[in-house]
C-alpha cells in the first residue's frame, strides 16, 4: 500500500525496465498486481511503458484497467504506437475503443490502420514538423518551438510547398547554426529520400540502413508528405523481419508471439505442417533406395556409407541457402545476379567437392584397413563416395544458392527455402547420385 513510495521509485527507473517490471508481475502475481503499478505511473510515462509492453501483456493489462482508464491510456499514445497495438488486439476491443476515442485521435488511427499490414503505411506517425521555403530561419525555429514538443523527432525538419508536397528535409543542426534572417530556401540542398506509404516495410530497413537515418519521411502517390518512419519503429520491424527468417529456415511458420508465450495448440499448427511436408518428402528417398534395391544387395557395403553421402549434400546445400538467404535480407544482391551467384557457387563447390571427397575417398579405405568397412574392392569403393561427393556438394551448392533467388523472383519469401527443405532435396538428389555413380564404376566387379 506504499503507493507514493513505489511512484517514486518507478519515476527512477528506464521505461523499458518498468515495462520489464510490469511483465514479471503479471506473470508472478496477476495482472491485478500490475495493473496497480502501472495506475500509480506518472502520466507522462505510463504511455512510453504500455508500448514497452508484448501485444498479450498490453491486452491483459487492458482488461485489468477498465474500459475508461484502457482508453485514456491508448490515446495518450503516439499514432503509430496506438496503431500498432489496435492492430494486434482482438477485433471487439479494437472497435469499442475507437469508438471511444476523440475525434483527432480516431481520424489518425485509422488513417494509419487503412494501409496493408506490413507497409511502411502502418509504421509511419503524423506527429512532425514541417515548415516552408519562403520562411526564414527565425520563423522556422518558432514553428519548431511551438510543435516540436508533440513531434516523434525534431532532429529533421521538413519543408513543403503550399500545396503540402515535400521538397526537402533539413536536420535541425542546420537550422540551429544558421542566421535568424536567413531564407530557409537557401540551406535546401534538393538531396532527401522517401518512402512511400505502400511500401513494404523491410524496404524502409534497408533504406533508413543503407542512408544512416534517424527518421525518413513517408509520401502518397501524389508526392503528398502524410508522415514519417523514425528508427525506434524500424528497429522493431528489423528484429520482426529476422525472427521471421530464422523460423522459416527452421523449417516452421513464425511464430506470433513469443516462444513462452504461445500456446501450445498455435505451437503444433506453426510446426505441424512443414514437418509433416517434409516427412512425406522423404518418401522420394525411399523410391530411389528401392530402385536401386539390386545394387544394395550385391554390395552392401554402399549402404555404409549412405549417412556420409547424406550429410555432405545436406549441409553444403544449407550452407548456401543461408548465406542466400541472408544476402537477400541485407540487398546485397538481387534475383537479377542469378550468374554471379551460381558462378561463384560452381567454383566454391568444385573446391569443397574436392576436398570431402579426398576426404571421402581416405575414409573408405580407412575403414577397411582398421576393420569397419572391409570390402575387396576398397579404392573403387573410395573412388565412388569420393566422385559421389565432389558432385554432390557440386549440386549442393548450386541448388542451395539457386532456390532462395528462384522464390525472390516469383514473389515468394526467399526464407521459406528453409534448411530442412533444402536437405530434404539433397537427401533424395545425392543418394540419386551416389547410386548413380556406384553402378557405372562398380559394373563387373561388386556389380
Amino acid at each position: 500500500g506504499k503507493y507514493r513510495e513505489l511512484r517514486e521509485v518507478l519515476r527512477q527507473l528506464d521505461h523499458a525496465d518498468i515495462a520489464e517490471f510490469l511483465s514479471d508481475l503479471i506473470e508472478e502475481q496477476g495482472a491485478a498486481e500490475a495493473a496497480i503499478a502501472y495506475r500509480v505511473l506518472p502520466r507522462e510515462d505510463a504511455s512510453e511503458v504500455f508500448a514497452h509492453l508484448d501485444s498479450d501483456e498490453q491486452e491483459t493489462l487492458i482488461g485489468e484497467l477498465g474500459a475508461e482508464r484502457a482508453v485514456r491510456v491508448i490515446e495518450s499514445l503516439d499514432p503509430d504506437d496506438r496503431a500498432k497495438i489496435l492492430d494486434e488486439l482482438p477485433v471487439e476491443v479494437t472497435r469499442r475503443i475507437i469508438r471511444r476515442l476523440t475525434p483527432e485521435s480516431r481520424r489518425e488511427t485509422q488513417a494509419i490502420l487503412g494501409y496493408p499490414a506490413e507497409s511502411v503505411g502502418r509504421l509511419m506517425t503524423p506527429d512532425y514538423v514541417k515548415i516552408r521555403k519562403a520562411w526564414t530561419v527565425g520563423q522556422a525555429m518558432a514553428q519548431i518551438r511551438r510543435y516540436g514538443k508533440d513531434a516523434e523527432t525534431i532532429n529533421w525538419i521538413y519543408v513543403v510547398d503550399e500545396h503540402g508536397e515535400l521538397v526537402d528535409d533539413i536536420h535541425i543542426r542546420t537550422l540551429l547554426l544558421a542566421d535568424p534572417d536567413t531564407p530557409v530556401e537557401e540551406l535546401m540542398d534538393g538531396r532527401f529520400i522517401t518512402l512511400n506509404a505502400m511500401d513494404d516495410r523491410e524496404e524502409a530497413v534497408r533504406l533508413m540502413a543503407r542512408h544512416d537515418r534517424s527518421a525518413m519521411p513517408v509520401v502518397d502517390g501524389l508526392g503528398l508528405l502524410i508522415g514519417i518512419v523514425t528508427y525506434d519503429d524500424i528497429a522493431d520491424v528489423a528484429e520482426i523481419e529476422a525472427t521471421e527468417d530464422i523460423h522459416k529456415l527452421g523449417g516452421l511458420e513464425a511464430l506470433d508471439a513469443p516462444y513462452l508465450s504461445t500456446r501450445l495448440v498455435e505451437m503444433l499448427k506453426k510446426r505441424a505442417g512443414w514437418l509433416a511436408g517434409l516427412f512425406m518428402m522423404q518418401l522420394l528417398t525411399i523410391a530411389v533406395m528401392g530402385f536401386f534395391d539390386g545394387a544394395l544387395e550385391k554390395a552392401v557395403i554402399l549402404a555404409l556409407f549412405v549417412p556420409l553421402i547424406v550429410s555432405s549434400g545436406g549441409n553444403t546445400g544449407t550452407q548456401a541457402a543461408s548465406l542466400l538467404v541472408r544476402a537477400l535480407a541485407l540487398d546485397h544482391v538481387e534475383p537479377g545476379d542469378w550468374r554471379k551467384v551460381l558462378g561463384r557457387e560452381v567454383v566454391t563447390g568444385l573446391v569443397l567437392g574436392t576436398l570431402l571427397g579426398a576426404l571421402g575417398l581416405a575414409t573408405v579405405v580407412g575403414c577397411d584397413l582398421v576393420g569397419l568397412a572391409e570390402s575387396a574392392y576398397p579404392w573403387r569403393v573410395g573412388f565412388v563416395v569420393g566422385t559421389a561427393v565432389v558432385g554432390i556438394v557440386l549440386w549442393g551448392s548450386i541448388a542451395g544458392s539457386a532456390l532462395p533467388l528462384l522464390m525472390q523472383r516469383i514473389g515468394l519469401d526467399p526464407a521459406a527455402s528453409s534448411s530442412p527443405l533444402v536437405a530434404t532435396i539433397m537427401d533424395v538428389s545425392g543418394l540419386t547420385i551416389y547410386f548413380a555413380v556406384a553402378v557405372v564404376v562398380l559394373r563387373g566387379t561388386l556389380l
